[in-house]
């Protein structure tokens, strides 16, 4: 039984709507891929909670102590200056030194009873890694008012975005020659101030922290060359001072535009996933018009290949013609 001219399903679209939807395709996988790897970032770092009455325990515990920690970090801080700067001796300073201690192990034990109790102690550090550095430095028991959890995200998300920034254009390798020639300069500088008259470079502390200044050129002027070489090399590192910061500057610059292009793009994904769908529906219609005129499969496919040829060999349309066309 022989087919009716033209009844063919029309499986062919043309080149330039395959073209468009495979570049929409690309974007649209490029920017879920994205989404997929922060979301397996945060699903890392935060961990799966467990559940149970023990969990609820820990966190019952969490929630009653959580400002009287934070005071006795506030506490323990107050009472640490006091010692630090008043410069007190004997007996206060016993006692002081005593009630540090005591402040620092309540602080611990508090931290070591939720650790035993807790049923998953390695998904508990992991969630919670940052926790034991509150104890060590009791002060900064106030993260408590944010969140553990939430901390150690918001640190692992800054590191990130700190690699991002010295990744950027090789960011980390400018700045490894800056800190070589800034210890390089200290020592040429140094040699040649050291055994000079009236000199104020003496020691390789003293020119470094001339190199830091010169460099950051925040010039203090509580120290610097008196020979010609060491001025030479004072010239030097203003230079290179004058470079790294112009280079800190557009690096930085840089990745926030990067990341605000991103942002656009994800914004535009949806427009680009509505324009691909309306591409096809008319690529169908059009077909369904071909199949209705009688053309095959084999006349549209020479259609297209003639069209294509003709538009590699005309070229690009210049702006004032395709102005006039329109």
């Amino acid at each position: 039984m022989s087919a009716v001219p033209g009844s063919e399903k029309i499986a062919h679209k043309p080149s330039s709507i395959e073209r468009i939807q495979r570049l929409e395709r690309l974007e649209w996988e490029r920017l879920e891929g994205k989404r997929a790897k922060e979301e397996r970032r945060r699903q890392a770092v935060a961990g799966a909670k467990p559940t149970g009455s023990r969990h609820e325990l820990v966190e019952d515990i969490e929630r009653v102590t959580k400002y009287p920690m934070t005071l006795l970090g506030l506490a323990w801080l107050v009472i640490g200056i006091i010692v630090v700067t008043t410069g007190v001796s004997g007996t206060a300073s016993t006692v002081m030194v005593g009630i540090l201690f005591t402040l620092w192990v309540i602080l611990l034990v508090e931290y070591l009873v939720r650790l035993v109790i807790t049923p998953d102690r390695r998904g508990y550090l992991k969630r919670r890694w940052v926790e034991p550095v509150t104890v060590v430095a009791p002060p900064l028991q106030g993260w408590r008012f944010v969140g553990i959890e939430k901390m150690c995200l918001l640190i692992h998300e800054g590191a990130l975005r700190v690699e991002a920034i010295l990744k950027h254009h090789s960011l980390f390798r400018v700045l490894i020659a800056a800190a070589g020639t800034l210890m390089a300069g200290a020592w040429l500088v140094l040699l040649f101030e050291e055994n000079a008259k009236q000199s104020n470079i003496h020691n390789y502390p003293d020119a470094l922290w001339w190199a830091i200044v010169t460099v950051t050129t925040v010039g203090y002027g509580d120290r610097y060359p008196m020979t010609t070489g060491g001025r030479v090399v004072a010239g030097v590192l203003m230079l290179v001072g004058i470079g790294l910061i112009g280079v800190l500057t557009a690096t930085v610059a840089s990745l926030f535009i990067k990341e605000h292009t991103d942002a656009n793009r994800q914004v535009y994904q949806k427009g680009h996933a509505d324009l691909g769908q309306r591409l096809s529906v008319i690529s169908d219609r059009l077909a369904d018009v071909e199949r209705r005129l009688g053309a095959t499969p084999a006349d549209i496919a020479a259609v297209d290949a003639a069209a294509d040829a003709e538009a590699v060999a005309d070229g690009p349309i210049e702006p004032d013609k395709e102005a006039s066309i329109s």
